[in-house]
């Protein structure tokens, strides 16, 4: 009886010590750098669908209209236009498949909490916080469930809140939207 108690409490100090040891190591540095999975834009023209995953190339993109590092994909979306991304400098020489914004795009990176998204087209900017609604609202070309402000935008656009069927008004991504562009939110 007693080798029995004994044995069990050195089994117990043991696997404390072992825990506290697991605790104290310090953690591994990763050797891939934290996916780029936080965001993800898109803009469509008539004949180009550009992918950004960095909110500051997007938006120096929406400012210039210009873009200074891409990555032509080689393919076409289901509308027929062809894929470009537009990449920052460090992810130039990057294989593509590597890019997060052309795995968003083949659904192959799982996004990150906290997930924000827009997609521009035809004058009206759409907005989500959620990939899957994201990914619906590419595939369709339209959203399944949405909450639409007239003349919301920076520019005076119209602005689509991506939702689902159960959510009521999405009061804090309109609030994220505006504050990201600085809009002041009308009273009333």
């Amino acid at each position: 009886m007693f080798n029995k108690k004994a044995n069990t409490a050195a089994s117990i100090a043991l696997l404390a010590a072992a825990l506290a040891g697991c605790a104290a190591q310090a953690p591994v540095a990763s050797k891939e750098a934290t996916p780029n999975n936080d965001d993800w834009y898109l803009v469509r023209t008539e004949s180009t669908l550009y992918v950004f995953d960095d909110a500051t190339v997007y938006r120096d993109y929406l400012v210039t209209g210009k873009t200074e590092h891409t990555k032509a994909v080689g393919e076409k979306d289901k509308f027929g236009q062809d894929i470009v991304l537009v990449v920052r400098a460090e992810d130039q020489g990057k294989d593509v498949k590597k890019i997060a914004g052309y795995q968003f795009l083949k659904q192959s990176l799982p996004p990150a909490a906290g997930f924000y998204g827009e997609i521009r087209q035809e004058g009206v900017i759409y907005v989500a916080q959620r990939y899957g609604d994201m990914v619906d609202m590419n595939g369709l070309g339209e959203p399944i469930f949405r909450h639409t402000e007239i003349a919301s935008g920076p520019n005076g656009e119209r602005v689509v809140y991506l939702m689902q069927k159960e959510e009521k008004k999405p009061v804090g991504l309109i609030a994220r939207f505006q504050k990201i562009y600085g809009i002041t939110p009308a009273k009333g």
